[in-house]
């Protein structure tokens, strides 16, 4: 893929899978990001506390619940 660039569907399901979704205590989905990093930015965290939560399901900022 050198000096190419993906297609927007493609972009897309990148996204999906590498992207992070927040949910409440009910399981009920708040808010997506299309990366950790803009996750990290949003929570004015850093990256690898996010990944930390995503991967280990734990309770974030005793609210939420990142994946």
């Amino acid at each position: 893929m050198l000096g190419e660039t993906h297609s927007v569907g493609t972009l897309a399901k990148i996204s999906a899978i590498k992207g992070t979704a927040v949910y409440d205590t009910q399981s009920t989905l708040v808010n997506t990001f299309y990366s950790a990093n803009k996750a990290a930015e949003y929570f004015d965290c850093s990256h690898p506390t996010i990944i930390k939560y995503a991967k280990n399901n734990k309770l974030f900022k005793s609210k939420w619940y990142l994946s």
